[in-house]
């Protein structure tokens, strides 16, 4: 962004060029298919990051020389990695103690994943600059929503210190304390674009909860929680 910014600024601003403003400037449809990084903002250790997918469609449409709004709509499915620690009382053996063993407290580790499916809405606005009639770069900007419209958490398996098996489970995410159905983010980006193809770069802030705080016992908090994201995304322009 900060290269493509320098080269524009090094444009003087009477240059009647195709850097600037292009005037074969028109509307067009494009598809977009894209992997998404899901993160969490302020989750702490309970959220880990992992890999999803978007695909949809975005209408590009020029406003001001090579300014551009880009408004889209894509269907998602984003994975968010889980994992807590419970505490288990078991008895050890202890010959100094009358029964013979003693009561300890261990910790152990319970993984799982959120998985979260529904349609995101960006609304971008950009500039690019073209160095060639099939060569543009471009550097945008903008809020994006997201609708979620399934978020189910799944547990795994696992063995409790005591050698009890706990099976795997699944379970609705939303509700008190839970997914929120809507949820948005502000998005940074630049992208590439070559003849009818297209690569960009996004990054993505959340700007509202996905998820509230949650006390589970005194001292023991759930932290509120953001979705920020980063995608890599491909794309035909019609």
């Amino acid at each position: 962004m900060a290269a493509a910014l320098a080269v524009a600024v090094a444009i003087p601003a009477s240059a009647d060029s195709l850097v600037v403003n292009n005037p074969e400037n028109r509307p067009y449809f494009g598809a977009r298919v894209s992997i998404d990084i899901s993160s969490s903002a302020n989750g702490g250790r309970y959220y880990s990051s992992k890999p999803g997918f978007a695909v949809g469609a975005v209408y590009n449409i020029p406003v001001w020389k090579n300014l551009y709004f880009e408004p889209g709509l894509s269907v998602f499915y984003d994975v968010f990695g889980t994992t807590y620690f419970n505490i288990e009382t078991i008895q050890i053996p202890d010959i100094s103690s009358e029964t013979g063993y003693i009561d300890k407290d261990v910790m152990y580790q319970v993984d799982g994943s959120i998985r979260n499916l529904g349609f995101r809405i960006p609304l971008n606005i950009g500039y690019h600059f073209d160095f060639a009639e099939d060569l543009r770069v471009s550097v945008f900007t903008g809020p994006q929503f997201n609708a979620s419209v399934v978020a189910r958490y799944h547990q795994d398996a696992y063995t409790k210190p005591s050698g009890a098996k706990e099976a795997s489970f699944s379970k609705s995410a939303f509700g008190t304390g839970g997914f929120k159905h809507f949820d948005a983010q502000w998005n940074f980006g630049v992208g590439l674009d070559w003849e009818n193809y297209t690569v960009a770069l996004t990054g993505s802030v959340g700007m509202t909860r996905l998820r509230d705080a949650i006390v589970y016992a005194p001292g023991v908090v759930q932290p509120k929680t953001r979705r920020n994201l980063f995608a890599i995304t491909l794309g035909y322009n019609f």
